[in-house]
C-alpha cells in the first residue's frame, strides 16, 4: 500500500511539472515584411510585385518599406539608413526581412534578396509556425489636425515571462500614397504611388525598453508625437513592434509581434459623416475584397479613384456588404457609405 502511495505521489509531481511547463499562453502572431526599396531600384517593382503574389489574401500580417539598400531617394531617413545593419555586408535591393529572422542561411543577415513567390511564401509559412507568448494590441491614435500632434497608446501583455532588459517597443510613422520617381525595368520609369514606406520611428530607431508590469505582464507605451508638416496625416498609420535587441547579434533582433492602427484620420472630411453613422471598413490595405461593415443597414456603397471617377458602385440590403476588388489597380480609394443613420467616408488602400 505504501509504495502505491509513493507511485501515486511520483506520477502527480511529474503532471505538475508537465503542467507547469505547459501553461504558458501563447497567441496568433502577425508576421512582420519588412522590404527594402529605392526609387533608383529599377528590379524593386517587380520584387513588390513578388512579394505581393506571395502573400495575397494572408491574414495578421504586416507590410513596411524601408528606402534603403540601393543607393538614396526622397524618403531616405535614419531609420532605413540604420536598419542597413541587418544585411550584415553588403547591401541591395529590394531585399526583405521576415519578422527579422534568418530563415536564408545563405545570408549573414536576416535580410535577403526578394525571389520568386514561393520562396518569400515559404519564409511567411515559416515565421507563423514560431511560438510566441507576446500579445500588442491594435494601437489606439488620437490626431489633431490644428496642431499636428499625434497622442495614444500601445499596450499588450506577455502570456509568460519570456521578457527581459532586451525586450523593446518599437512605433513607427507608416505613410501611404506618397507620389515619388520609381525606376522599373521592367515597366515604364515615372512617378507612382509609393505604399508602406516607413516616416520616422516615435521610439528610439532600435525601441525603447519595456516596463512589463502585473500578473499578466501587461506593457503599455505613450505616443506623444507632432507629426512632421511634410507627412500628409490622413495617409499615416502607427505600427508597434516588440522585439528582441541584442546589440552584438544582428540575428538576435527578432520580432515578438506587432500590430497597427487603421489611418489618423478616418473621416476625410467633417462635413460627410453623420455623427450616427458608425461603420468600419475592412481589411486596409486591401487585395481581391473589401468588407463594409455599419451599425445600421447599408443602402449604397461607393469607390472612387483619385481621380474622382466612380469605380465600384453597390447596393446594399443588410449591415455587411462586400466589395469585390478584382482587377483595380493598386492605390488609394475612397469609399463612401450610404446607411439609415447617414453618410460616412474612408480611405481604403489597394494593394
Amino acid at each position: 500500500m505504501k509504495n502505491k502511495q509513493i507511485v501515486i505521489l511520483v506520477l502527480a509531481f511529474f503532471a505538475m511539472q508537465s503542467w507547469a511547463q505547459d501553461s504558458k499562453q501563447t497567441f496568433t502572431r502577425k508576421v512582420v515584411l519588412e522590404q527594402f526599396t529605392t526609387g533608383a531600384c529599377q528590379y524593386c517593382p517587380i520584387g513588390t510585385e513578388h512579394i505581393q503574389n506571395a502573400v495575397d489574401n494572408a491574414n495578421n500580417l504586416i507590410w513596411i518599406k524601408y528606402h534603403a539598400g540601393f543607393g538614396t531617394d526622397n524618403l531616405t531617413n535614419e531609420v532605413a539608413t540604420a536598419y542597413l545593419a541587418f544585411y550584415g555586408g553588403s547591401t541591395y535591393a529590394p531585399a526583405l526581412m521576415v519578422d527579422r529572422t534568418r530563415f536564408d542561411t545563405s545570408k549573414p543577415g536576416p535580410v535577403t534578396g526578394v525571389g520568386q513567390a514561393s520562396e518569400i511564401r515559404r519564409w511567411v509559412g515559416q515565421a507563423r509556425e514560431v511560438e510566441t507568448t507576446c500579445k500588442v494590441y491594435t494601437p489606439e491614435v488620437a490626431y489633431n489636425a490644428d496642431t499636428r500632434h499625434l497622442s495614444g497608446v500601445v499596450e499588450g501583455r506577455f502570456g509568460d515571462e519570456s521578457f527581459g532588459p532586451n525586450t523593446r517597443i518599437n512605433v513607427y510613422v507608416v505613410e501611404d500614397s506618397i507620389y515619388m520617381y520609381q525606376s522599373d525595368a521592367y515597366g515604364v520609369s515615372g512617378n507612382i504611388y509609393h505604399l508602406d514606406a516607413v516616416r520616422a520611428a516615435i521610439t528610439d530607431i532600435w525601441g525603447d525598453p519595456l516596463t512589463v508590469e502585473g500578473s499578466n505582464h501587461n506593457f503599455s507605451y505613450t505616443i506623444d508625437y507632432t507629426l512632421p508638416e511634410d507627412f500628409v496625416y490622413k495617409n499615416c498609420r502607427i505600427v508597434a513592434l516588440v522585439t528582441n535587441y541584442d546589440e552584438g547579434d544582428i540575428n538576435n533582433r527578432k520580432v515578438l509581434n506587432g500590430a497597427e492602427s487603421d489611418y489618423l484620420n478616418k473621416l476625410l472630411s467633417i462635413g460627410e459623416t453623420d455623427a450616427g453613422c458608425q461603420m468600419r471598413v475592412y481589411p486596409n490595405p486591401a487585395s481581391n475584397r473589401l468588407f463594409v461593415q455599419a451599425d445600421h443597414s447599408i443602402k449604397s456603397v461607393v469607390m472612387l479613384n483619385s481621380l474622382g471617377q466612380v469605380v465600384r458602385q453597390q447596393q446594399g440590403v443588410d449591415k455587411t456588404v462586400v466589395v469585390e476588388l478584382g482587377d483595380l489597380a493598386k492605390g488609394v480609394y475612397l469609399v463612401k457609405v450610404l446607411t439609415d443613420a447617414g453618410m460616412a467616408t474612408r480611405q481604403v488602400v489597394v494593394r
